[in-house]
């Protein structure tokens, strides 16, 4: 099939695309649109009226600046994937780029789309909870900052207003003795998370000093675990500590058991991947 007839707006600026949003009725905003795209094909989606921001070349960029690791809104996968900066500083964002998808959707789709589409099970919303990272979104009242713990809050529905579109999302830049690292539990090449965990780890002087936790597809958003991030505050490094957050972050998921395996096979493997991500945080932050 083919999608049906829509209206196609290629605005240059975010000013002029904000400006769109506010003045066409319904409008869908396209980045990378590899989820858009074949919902349009097979008209599950029939949008009257595209916003398509690849135009803005503004907002293609990853770059650290300000004290932030920044990701604008046409910052691809495949961009996170071969970045220098992401490999030497940035462990989760390194594992997480390459696990996504198939190389054909890394070429072309967005990290801030996958966050916009706030799937929980997508990476990168995992990721970006991890970090204490933020959305950076555009509207008609100028630019808001909106925390990660804040955005999301269904499965495909966040925080963003109707007349409202994500710019960039960024995260603060690691310190000396900071680590992380993504582990996720997939079926096949091109598969969503069965179960993914990031952790992120700081040291001082040999002790945790900061930690940060977060799961994908066990819950109905992307979720941090608190309980298991203030077990780690204070503590030296051990499989014990490892094996105990991994509990606590067991405890907070709620994954439904479905084809792909029971709710009690997805809290064990919670368990696991907590352990060997913050082990590999660890490791990166020493």
């Amino acid at each position: 099939m083919k999608a049906a007839q829509f209206e196609h707006h290629e605005p240059t600026t975010v000013d002029e695309a904000v400006s769109l949003m506010g003045s066409l009725d319904e409008p869908t905003v396209l980045a990378g649109g590899q989820s858009l795209i074949p919902m349009m094909r097979f008209r599950l989606a029939r949008p009257e009226t595209v916003i398509d921001l690849n135009r803005i070349t503004d907002l293609d960029f990853l770059k650290e600046e300000d004290g932030y690791l920044r990701l604008g809104a046409l910052c691809r996968h495949v961009d996170v994937e071969e970045s220098d900066l992401v490999a030497e500083k940035y462990g989760s964002f390194a594992d997480a780029a390459p696990l996504v998808a198939d190389p054909q959707i890394r070429n072309r789709g967005t990290v801030v789309g996958s966050v916009a589409q706030s799937d929980p099970k997508g990476d990168w919303g995992t990721v970006l909870l991890a970090h204490d990272g933020e959305v950076v979104a555009a509207g008609p009242d100028g630019e808001r900052v909106i925390p990660s713990e804040e955005f999301f809050l269904l499965p495909y529905d966040n925080m963003l207003d109707e007349n409202e579109l994500i710019t960039e999302l960024r995260v603060p830049v690691p310190s000396e003795h900071e680590g992380s690292s993504y582990h996720k539990l997939k079926r096949k090449v091109g598969d969503y998370a069965m179960v993914g965990v990031a952790a992120r780890v700081v040291l001082e002087e040999g002790v945790i000093s900061d930690a940060g936790i977060a799961l994908t597809a066990v819950d109905i958003t992307n979720v941090s675990v608190p309980d298991a991030e203030e077990l780690l505050d204070g503590e030296t490094p051990s499989a014990e500590l490892f094996k105990r957050a991994g509990e606590a972050a067991a405890e907070t998921a709620n994954p439904e058991s479905d084809e792909h395996g029971s709710a009690d096979y997805k809290e064990n493997m919670t368990r696991v991947l907590t352990q060997r991500a913050l082990a590999d945080a660890v490791e990166r932050a020493r």
